[in-house]
């Protein structure tokens, strides 16, 4: 059988281990999403479509700087849609 001073002294290593990640996991937000200035997560890009007729879709983006609010790029094209092999 294991002896009772090595149980507690498991349990005491499991407490630790416990309270060491839940420490982790509570100051994550604060550490561990520091994201310096133009690194990643400064641009956001949006893209979306549309359908505007039998033979017609619509398409284009956006790439928006969060630092700014300033659209740095966009694009928009028309697409004709075929009816299939004829």
């Amino acid at each position: 059988m294991i002896s009772q001073r090595a149980v507690s002294g498991f349990d005491r290593s499991l407490l630790v281990g416990l309270v060491l990640l839940a420490a982790l996991l509570l100051l994550w937000p604060v550490v561990g999403t520091a994201v310096p200035d133009g690194g990643v997560g400064r641009y956001q890009i949006s893209s979306w479509a549309s359908y505007a007729g039998e033979r017609v879709h619509h398409s284009g983006y956006y790439i928006i700087d969060t630092a700014t609010g300033k659209v740095i790029d966009r694009g928009h094209e028309i697409h004709g849609i075929s009816s299939g092999s004829q």
